[in-house]
């Protein structure tokens, strides 16, 4: 490598574009505080300065910004929107930005979280998120998210790109990889060029380098996939590594010393040993925390299936939650840095706005959920979710053995079996689906039911939550479908799917915990604004099949009904962020407030407000506490697959003085919650009568009850439904 470099530093001419923050100075707060010190505006200066060196800084920062600090450099501003050598400022393009429509609205994002900030440019606008605390980024993340996302849409010559904690949105032509076609032009025939950055928005720069040049990131925090072949640690390396350049080039030094080292490649699937147990779900569980250095709280279902893939030497296939452009190439990465091994992929723009956000959520999941009035069809998203159960299935076969066994999760991939058998698998492939299955007359509303249920008969094994959702699904092939149905299972064309019923579940003791004192403090904030006043609490997604509208409106009834429930109760309704850039949800969210605010507003008084709305996620151990302190668990979703939130209140009530569970009928986990009071959500008169029921229950029903409850909570966890599937699976060879 120190050859490679040397003849590389040494060559004439020579190209250096190099990044700003991040990349010659560490991050700092705010813009304002990231500024070069003048050691660093000498060095860049004489570098700048040396024969047969064209030194460029290639920047996100404004025209103003890198002239003021850098006088007399070349410079490219705004990721390549204006560039300057010797003369004036270029403009890439000669076209009018207008930004009014978007600036209002992003305005009141940011009235919304004081800590965020906006950054104005010409050609754009930055929202930086990097001073908002933890639980705080989650909302703000989906809210920008869905922002951003709808005015790209709307003027499809915008775009939202990402970088270290910021959305930026500005035009699609404007990148920093306009900048070395210019660059190489600017240093001379048969120039070979070097490009240093840090973010994602350098990797368009890395990407248009040729044979010959060198791209060098700088590594932070969780970074994983780059274009680059070596990286640096630290913008202080870089300032020295620049140092010795220009030594280098003006004979005061022998050799650079401080070079950057290759990069670790994660191993792509190609290079992988073949796994026995093969798990495939839409999105990988997130192992990694949103704060460097601590370890992450993973979810239910990773700590479900984690040990049965340790010991049967398993590997979990998904996306890796980015998306890249039409044009790359999306290649599955295997990290071995987890248990159990994650194997990623990238989704391509295309394929997150047409498979994910559209067959995937604008159809079947209502139609799942028997809302046929939100479903939308497009030929084109059937056929980006066609397109990308190829793609999976690609992966999926050079990840598993010919024989091995692979479980598929949801309905993202309900086609997965079809395409691997397809590709030569003869291994167990079976199916769990986390949401309903809807009864034939909703079913056959899709214009490709057929393909779908030609797809799901390739399985061997098919999951349901409930025996409800099964019978629908043996509805749905005995009636739209020539297969046949019998006791032991379906048969069509010389294959047997059986089916199943396999309720999933938690693990108890997690609910069951001490606190610490961080948890402690926190919700103890919360409950004092409560005061004496007993809490009803509900803890959702924020979606239109949890049912929260109709929440609201029964507890505004309650106190309607009942005067003397006012002041003595109050509604924690806790929102969770979700997929803020389907059109559904902003709706959902804006009847949502609306319906808090008439409600605060007809009956609080000065000491009590009723309802009290929090748009943001906790952590397991808040939730806990949550749960230990409602004296009433309000879960009443319009349609749910199964609803853990349910089992979650059960397992962290007292023994001795417990809540009761207010939950719907129509949710999954009132198949097995018989003993919780039941209700029915599109009822509100009736809803508000059984939420007066509950907070008048007596101590004994209400030990009655959560003994039963907790019994079955405890009989049916997560670890025995993930072993209850897998070992059915098996049974199939």
């Amino acid at each position: 490598m120190s050859e490679h470099f040397d003849q590389l530093l040494r060559h004439s001419p020579l190209g250096i574009l190099c990044d700003f923050d991040g990349t010659l100075i560490p991050f700092a707060a705010t813009p304002e505080e990231a500024v070069p010190t003048d050691p660093l505006r000498e060095l860049v200066g004489r570098v700048s300065s040396l024969p047969n060196v064209t030194f460029v800084i290639v920047s996100g920062r404004t025209r103003d910004f890198l002239e003021r600090n850098f006088p007399g450099i070349s410079l490219v501003a705004e990721h390549g929107a204006f560039r300057r050598g010797q003369g004036a400022w270029e403009p890439l393009r000669d076209e009018l930005i207008e930004l009014a429509a978007l600036h209002g609205r992003v305005e009141e994002l940011i009235a919304r979280y004081p800590n965020a900030r906006l950054e104005q440019k010409s050609t754009g606008l930055v929202l930086h998120y990097r001073q908002l605390s933890p639980s705080e980024r989650e909302g703000f993340v989906v809210e920008a998210s869905s922002l951003l996302d709808s005015f790209a849409e709307k003027i499809p010559t915008f775009q939202r790109s990402e970088s270290t904690l910021a959305f930026e949105v500005r035009p699609s032509y404007i990148r920093k990889s306009t900048a070395v076609p210019w660059v190489r032009e600017r240093a001379g025939h048969g120039a070979r060029l070097l490009a240093i950055g840090d973010d994602l928005t350098d990797e368009h720069m890395f990407g248009a380098l040729e044979v010959g040049d060198e791209a060098v990131v700088v590594r932070h925090g969780d970074r994983r996939r780059t274009k680059a072949r070596f990286e640096f640690s630290s913008p202080e390396q870089v300032v020295t590594f620049l140092r010795e350049i220009y030594e280098l080039r003006i004979g005061e030094r022998a050799r650079v010393s401080t070079l950057p080292a290759p990069v670790e490649r994660p191993r792509n699937i190609r290079e992988s040993v073949s796994q026995s147990l093969l798990v495939v779900s839409n999105r990988l569980p997130s192992m990694r925390s949103a704060e460097e250095g601590k370890p992450a709280r993973v979810g239910g279902l990773v700590s479900a299936l984690g040990p049965a893939l340790s010991t049967r030497d398993g590997v979990w296939l998904g996306w890796n939650g980015k998306t890249i452009d039409d044009t790359e190439e999306s290649v599955a990465v295997l990290e071995n840095d987890f248990s159990p091994g994650l194997l990623g992929m990238d989704l391509k723009e295309r394929w997150y706005r047409d498979y994910y956000n559209g067959f995937c959520n604008r159809v079947l999941w209502p139609l799942f959920h028997c809302f046929p009035g939100r479903v939308r069809f497009a030929r084109k998203e059937w056929d980006a979710y066609e397109e990308v159960h190829r793609v999976f299935a690609d992966v999926a076969v050079k990840a598993v053995d010919g024989r091995g066994t692979v479980w598929v999760h949801d309905y993202h991939l309900l086609l997965l079996a079809r395409e691997m058998r397809a590709r030569g698998h003869s291994g167990p492939i079976g199916h769990f689906l986390h949401i309903p299955f809807p009864p034939p007359d909703l079913f056959e509303m899709l214009p490709w039911h057929k393909e779908i249920l030609d797809a799901l008969l390739s399985f061997d094994l098919l999951g349901f939550h409930t025996p409800g959702f099964m019978r629908n699904f043996l509805a749905c092939v005995g009636t739209l479908h020539p297969a046949r149905v019998s006791d032991d299972g379906i048969e069509y064309q010389d294959r047997r799917t059986r089916t199943g019923v396999f309720p999933i579940g938690i693990f108890p003791g997690d609910y069951q915990k001490g606190e610490t004192k961080d948890f402690q403090e926190e919700i103890d904030g919360l409950l004092r604004i409560l005061g004496p006043a007993r809490l009803v609490l509900g803890v959702d997604r924020l979606d239109y099949t949890k049912g929260i509208p109709e929440r609201l409106l029964a507890f505004g009834r309650l106190l309607e009904l009942y005067p003397e429930f006012r002041t003595k109760v109050s509604l924690v309704q806790i929102s969770v962020p979700s997929r803020a850039d389907v059109p559904h949800y902003a709706e959902q969210r804006q009847q949502v407030e609306e319906i808090v605010g008439r409600i605060n507003g007809q009956y609080g008084e000065g000491h009590w407000v009723p309802v009290q709305y929090s748009y943001r996620g906790y952590q397991q151990a808040h939730l806990a506490r949550l749960y230990r302190a409602a004296a009433v668990g309000y879960v009443t979703p319009l349609r749910d697959g199964m609803n853990l939130v349910a089992k979650e209140y059960v397992a962290a009530q007292p023994a001795e003085g417990p809540g009761v569970l207010l939950l719907s009928r129509f949710a999954g986990a009132a198949v097995e919650l018989r003993d919780a009071l039941l209700t029915n959500p599109y009822d509100i008169d009736g809803m508000a009568e059984d939420l007066r029921r509950a907070l008048t229950m007596p101590l004994d029903e209400r030990k009655d009850r959560q003994r039963k409850l907790l019994a079955r909570v405890e009989s049916s966890t997560a670890a025995t439904w993930g072993e209850a599937f897998l070992s059915a699976l098996e049974a199939c060879r």
